[in-house]
């Protein structure tokens, strides 16, 4: 598997280009380190928030996306270069480096993700319905909110008539794509990954957190998760798209 086009971090890292032209010699992080890897709206937000609740020092991050995320990890950690920001990893008091990531954000440096973190276990985040995972994606395009506290009005409400088919049909066939160049990716590196369903999430946050302090070995505290903090976005206009999609896609009556 080669290295693929650049994709961000070059504008944010000065020394990222060079580093990644050599196959990122010389930077690697040690200590044990768990990705979890995602598409959208599979309930990242609110795993990650769950964990930092039941004792993870600090809420994973999209660690790669420099949309935004980076450079919130490069101020809070103080790093200017990639090797200083790989290097700030081990200094987090968990046993574990968790972060998480899209396709999108790992596919630049997918070829090296298992020299960066040679120590690197895997958490699939996946969501089987991909309708409700696309009408999901649709809404919080057009809304403007991706994740509301209980306490947190959304931004702008979505009425029936915005229901698009063709571009739900375009951010699933983008999802589908991403999902199996995950599975190509596991399969290249010889990765099983421990596989969780955003339906497991939306049932009982806390076994699932209980379920990856076992497999993972973590001294994590699924009692202390309270919920993920998170409102659940999904109503009954999400329900109705969500039968729609599947109507017009899926031939269901």
């Amino acid at each position: 598997m080669g290295l693929e086009a650049v994709g961000g971090l070059e504008d944010i890292f000065p020394d990222y280009a060079a580093l990644r032209a050599q196959g990122f010699a010389g930077v690697s992080l040690a200590k044990p380190a768990i990705m979890i890897a995602i598409t959208p709206r599979t309930g990242s937000t609110f795993l990650c928030t769950a964990l930092h609740q039941a004792g993870q020092s600090t809420e994973p991050n999209e660690i790669f996306n420099p949309g935004g995320p980076t450079q919130q990890e490069c101020e809070r950690r103080g790093t200017k270069t990639f090797a200083a920001y790989m290097a700030s990893f081990a200094r987090d008091p968990d046993p574990a480096f968790i972060f998480k990531t899209g396709w999108y954000n790992a596919r630049p440096l997918a070829a090296a993700l298992t020299r960066l973190f040679p120590a690197l276990r895997v958490i699939y985040l996946d969501r089987r319905n991909i309708a409700a995972q696309a009408v999901s994606q649709l809404r919080a395009e057009l809304s403007g909110t991706w994740h509301a506290r209980p306490d947190q009005p959304r931004r702008n409400e979505v009425t029936q008539d915005k229901f698009d088919l063709p571009r739900l049909r375009a951010i699933i066939q983008t999802m589908e794509q991403e999902k199996r160049d995950w599975e190509d990716w596991f399969a290249a590196n010889n990765i099983t990954p421990l596989r969780l369903d955003y339906r497991q999430l939306d049932t009982n946050v806390a076994e699932v957190v209980r379920q990856i302090a076992g497999t993972m070995n973590l001294p994590l505290r699924p009692e202390a998760v309270t919920g993920g903090g998170l409102m659940k976005l999904a109503d009954a206009l999400s329900a109705d798209w969500t039968e729609r999609v599947q109507r017009h896609l899926y031939n269901l009556s």
